[in-house]
């Protein structure tokens, strides 16, 4: 797998377990919601939650098979 941020992301999400922004900006980059967009674009789909009043949950839910 590349080192590129779509790969490191589904790397790090694939496990379908929740992550947190701040995990996110750590092992991705502080745009990993952009990168998350590319990857809905390629038929990945994720979910957020609310956690705290500013605090963020993501998780890679379900990938679509080419």
């Amino acid at each position: 797998m590349e080192n590129n941020l779509p790969d490191r992301t589904i790397a790090l999400m694939s496990d379908g377990c929740w992550h947190s922004a701040n995990e996110l900006v750590e092992q991705i980059s502080h745009r990993f919601s952009a990168t998350m967009h590319v990857l809905k674009k390629r038929g990945y789909h994720f979910e957020k939650r609310k956690v705290t009043a500013q605090q963020y949950e993501y998780k890679m839910t379900v990938r679509e098979i080419a």
